[in-house]
């Protein structure tokens, strides 16, 4: 059922450039999947993509069933999503930080619109301050007030700010995408976004084993190169585009601390697999912390279509 959905890719989604590289076959612990992917790296613009994209229909039949294809269901997401179920959006805590706080002022409430917003914290936030809100979600049970299935019950040329956080990286088009939701915005809208960074040292070593390349969850890989380009072919001016890293320095801190027993330990039971593991990963979260593994953008909605940049 899945190879008969699946579409293969030649050229690079965002430059369409046909110069790209192969990066190795992807691993999955869902068998049917299993090496059935590669990832590419396009030569021209530094994107990262699967070598094969389901077609959107089976994509979005797929999140709206919850397939274990596009969730990961671990423990802790699944109990999140059974408290929502149970609770619903009433009892969702809202965010007191957060890094986009700094370029908005919520005193002045306008209008907002959110591409995924899961379990809503974010937009529970702007929607207790006031802010007139809407969310595109697929999953049946994310319910709240304005939270609609497709972006065409959105009137065109109304929201003053548009949030897409891990959401990019999940489309078949990130341009097209992208493209719907400018024509929702205002002139001189705020986009932000958050992503895989492919430009990451983790990205750049593990290549397909990168812990982000997740078929079919993960489909595209942003680079700043080709992040930049895909918001100009869509009408938004970069503003800010830095990576940032989910490792906790504490806790890390407090593993290093703890490596020295745990390797002698290792070395007394002559596991071998156990002190290259533990000294891979400790050295991964120490990159990670030096050039993170994500990446977050904001960018503003242009007055006229301007597509000059290329590379």
């Amino acid at each position: 059922m899945i190879i008969k959905n699946l579409i293969k890719i030649n050229n690079c989604p965002i430059c369409k450039s046909n110069k790209t590289i192969f990066k190795g076959l992807i691993r999955s612990k869902n068998k049917k999947i299993d090496n059935n992917f590669s990832l590419k790296l396009c030569k021209n613009c530094n994107h990262r993509f699967l070598s094969k994209f389901p077609k959107i229909k089976y994509l979005n039949s797929l999140y709206k069933k919850n397939s274990s294809y596009v969730f990961g269901h671990d423990a802790s997401e699944e109990s999140q999503k059974k408290d929502f179920k149970k609770n619903g959006f009433k009892d969702v805590v809202s965010l007191n930080k957060h890094w986009i706080f700094k370029y908005i002022d919520f005193n002045n409430a306008k209008k907002y619109l959110e591409i995924g917003p899961g379990l809503c914290r974010m937009y529970k936030t702007f929607y207790e301050k006031g802010w007139e809100c809407n969310g595109i979600d697929l999953q049946p049970f994310i319910k709240a007030p304005g939270i609609v299935k497709s972006l065409k019950y959105i009137k065109k040329n109304t929201k003053n700010i548009a949030v897409a956080f891990d959401v990019i990286e999940h489309t078949t088009d990130p341009i097209e995408l992208l493209n719907n939701i400018n024509n929702k915005m205002k002139v001189d809208g705020l986009l932000f976004l958050t992503f895989p960074n492919a430009d990451s040292y983790k990205s750049r070593l593990l290549n397909s084993s990168w812990s982000m390349v997740v078929p079919l969850a993960h489909i595209n890989f942003f680079s700043k190169k080709s992040c930049e380009l895909a918001l100009n072919k869509s009408n938004f001016e970069l503003i800010h585009i830095s990576s940032f890293s989910l490792v906790e320095p504490k806790r890390l801190i407090k593993n290093f601390i703890k490596l020295p027993a745990k390797l002698l330990l290792d070395i007394i039971k002559l596991d071998i697999n156990s002190i290259f593991t533990r000294i891979s990963e400790f050295s991964m979260n120490i990159l990670d912390l030096m050039h993170g593994d994500q990446m977050k953008v904001v960018a503003i909605k242009k007055r006229k279509l301007n597509h000059k940049l290329s590379y």
